[in-house]
């Protein structure tokens, strides 16, 4: 199997669950706020296993030679934000006149707790464009500057989690692992005896 299908394979398997989510939207009777929630669990999920997946593949050898999926599981937390950002114009439509769901979705975007959203989003934008062999042939060397894009974002999104979606007991337990395995990066590596 070649290394693009598996990717492609990885990335479908991780977006099978905001597939999921996504499907119940179209529900007459569907909670949209509980599915804004779940997309963006989904999104925090995978966009903390993809800053993770460095700093464990030094504790963990064996996962040194899967790291180019990498590229998969950080593409799939940019998509699944995505569906996070459409179900919640979504749910603002529920709050609106019809069209207007946008101006409340201005109206609002610069409290802290969307704001965070919005700028996690951004951050994550530019990982997601240059995530392909293309893009990082251009960039060569300054590829790497932006692929560390994904750890201010995440510690953004953390936060956006924690104000916005109550959710501070699990945006601190996700921040405290997170956090804990990036120190892992300024210790040497291990080596066999």
């Amino acid at each position: 199997m070649n290394r693009r299908f598996a990717l492609l394979a990885l990335w479908a398997v991780l977006m099978a669950p905001l597939a999921g989510l996504w499907w119940q939207t179209a529900s007459p009777d569907a909670d949209l706020d509980a599915l804004v929630a779940d997309t963006g669990n989904w999104a925090m999920a995978w966009l903390a296993i993809a800053v993770v997946m460095t700093p464990l593949a030094k504790i963990w050898r064996p996962l040194a030679r899967q790291l180019w999926l990498r590229r998969a599981v950080g593409l799939a937390a940019f998509a699944a934000s995505l569906v996070h950002l459409w179900v919640y114009v979504l749910a603002m439509r529920g709050f609106a006149e019809p069209g207007g769901e946008w101006a409340l979705i201005a109206d609002e975007a610069f409290t802290p707790g969307i704001l965070t959203g919005w700028i996690a989003l951004a951050l994550m934008l530019p990982p997601a464009l240059a995530s392909n062999d293309a893009a990082m042939r251009l960039l060569r060397r300054s590829w790497k500057p932006v692929q560390r894009l994904g750890l201010p974002a995440a510690a953004v999104a953390l936060a956006h989690m924690a104000v916005v979606h109550d959710a501070f007991t699990l945006a601190m337990a996700v921040g405290g692992i997170v956090a804990g395995l990036q120190l892992v990066r300024f210790f040497p590596a291990t080596r066999k005896v």
